[in-house]
């Protein structure tokens, strides 16, 4: 029997997804039954929704499941093939990276100028704003696994 190989992006966003799921269900049925609404959880379920977004841009790099143009792509001979590859990964990159700064930044922010706190837990904002750089980091330790694959079991993950 084979064993089931799961990846970092995977376990996390599932942990992600059932625990805002169970939120999202706890404050229905709150809503319905003694007809109050649990402010909390949808703070929390918003904040999550951003990380599990970018987990999934992980995940969609890792299996080669990103977006392209392959009406066009799939038309180009394999150099320039790599070259769209490279230059499309290198662009990720950047726009990732540029995510990165400007998250820390505002964290940095909000932990020095602002210290503001969130509305329903009163909890300092810079908290929910940690998993941006975080998981783009994710997504660009992905874009270069994808963009560059090393060996074999790279290539048969969705790389170029």
């Amino acid at each position: 029997m084979e064993k089931k190989k799961y990846h970092a992006e995977e376990v996390i966003g599932a942990v992600l997804l059932a625990g805002m799921s169970v939120l999202t269900f706890l404050n229905v049925i709150n809503r319905y039954v003694f007809k109050r609404s649990i402010a909390f959880t949808e703070e929390i379920t918003v904040n999550l929704f951003v990380w599990i977004t970018l987990i999934g841009i992980a995940m969609a790099f890792r299996k080669g499941a990103n977006l392209r143009m392959t009406n066009l792509f799939d038309r180009f001979g394999p150099k320039l093939q790599k070259a769209a590859t490279v230059g499309a990964g290198v662009i990720g990159i950047l726009i990732f990276g540029f995510v990165i700064v400007n998250s820390c930044q505002e964290i940095w922010k909000n932990m020095t100028f602002y210290r503001t706190t969130s509305e329903a837990l009163g909890i300092p904002t810079w908290i929910y704003s940690l998993g941006t750089p975080i998981f783009s980091g994710m997504v660009i330790w992905r874009i270069l696994r994808a963009t560059f694959p090393r060996n074999k079991a790279d290539k048969a993950e969705g790389g170029a």
